[in-house]
């Protein structure tokens, strides 16, 4: 499967996603559809690697395991697309304070993170522990500031037993969801307004924005018109806390369904998207709220 190409439908893409200056065609799906049919392997890689050389008595949870399961993902996902003889591209790990963990960049050629030059796409990846009471990741990027190609790849770990071992446990990734992040954050949106939360639009900004310059418009707020990011308006504070909300986005908190509207919500967007379904059921096969969510 090739990583260069046209796409085969027009892909949305926001204001800053339209400054890129990628290659001579735009970031092909089939990039995307490369990485993620080659993550499987990749992963089984990783974890006969794990459970060869990152043996241990005991398993830490909270332990910063889940960072380096993430890097060894795109290090494993670089040795399949190498295999590839039509494969074009390669994974680069972003440096500096860049949201996203991964670009997919032209081999061979410059590659400038900055204006995003030499890249094909982007990808965001979160690593949640099976055992943990609740999974910290967030996905709280806005819809406008997603591109239709950019990734979104979840990896479940735990600590398992190894059994040719006596003892000993290694972290290995059990379940794996990876796909075109801006359909999830629809669906985050959509569960978001169902629980009574908004977006500053414009004209309703609470910092008194102009319509014309506001920089908060797409911002969450919650049911209390707190602001849920950093960058929302300060002036959606509640109770005196100045600080947001911070609950928007939260991978498992997210997909919360407390009445029927948003069971109901969950489903029938799940039902028309392949790849929220998909996300959805990986959710459902790992934790028991949103299996009953779907019941």
């Amino acid at each position: 499967m090739p990583c260069e190409g046209l796409h085969d439908q027009p892909v949305p893409v926001s204001s800053n996603t339209a400054k890129r200056m990628l290659s001579p065609t735009t970031a092909s799906s089939r990039t995307a559809q490369a990485i993620i049919s080659k993550t499987p392997a990749a992963i089984k890689l990783l974890n006969k690697f794990t459970r060869t050389t990152l043996l241990t008595r005991g398993g830490r949870i909270g332990s910063g395991m889940g960072a380096l399961i993430e890097a060894l993902w795109g290090f494993y996902l670089n040795g399949e697309l190498a295999k590839d003889p039509n494969s074009g591209c390669e994974m680069a790990w972003m440096y500096g304070h860049e949201y996203d963990d991964f670009a997919c960049v032209l081999k061979n050629a410059d590659w400038h993170p900055d204006t995003q030059a030499g890249e094909l796409l982007r990808v965001e990846v979160k690593s949640m522990v099976a055992s943990a009471d609740e999974p910290k990741p967030h996905f709280d990027r806005l819809q406008s500031e997603l591109d239709g190609n950019e990734l979104l790849a979840v990896f479940l770990w735990d600590w398992f037993e190894v059994p040719s071992t006596r003892h000993r446990v290694a972290p290995e990734i059990a379940d794996h969801f990876i796909g075109t992040a801006l359909p999830i954050a629809r669906l985050r949106d959509v569960l978001h307004e169902v629980r009574g939360g908004s977006f500053v639009a414009p004209g309703t900004c609470p910092a008194g924005c102009s319509p014309d310059g506001c920089t908060h418009v797409g911002e969450p707020l919650n049911s209390k018109g707190t602001r849920e990011r950093q960058t929302g308006p300060k002036q959606a504070t509640g109770n005196g806390v100045s600080r947001p909300a911070a609950n928007f986005g939260g991978l498992l908190r997210m997909l919360g369904t407390r009445n029927q509207e948003a069971r109901d919500a969950l489903r029938n967007v799940a039902a028309t998207d392949a790849t929220v379904k998909r996300f959805v059921d990986f959710m459902a096969r790992n934790f028991q709220q949103v299996r009953r969510a779907l019941a």
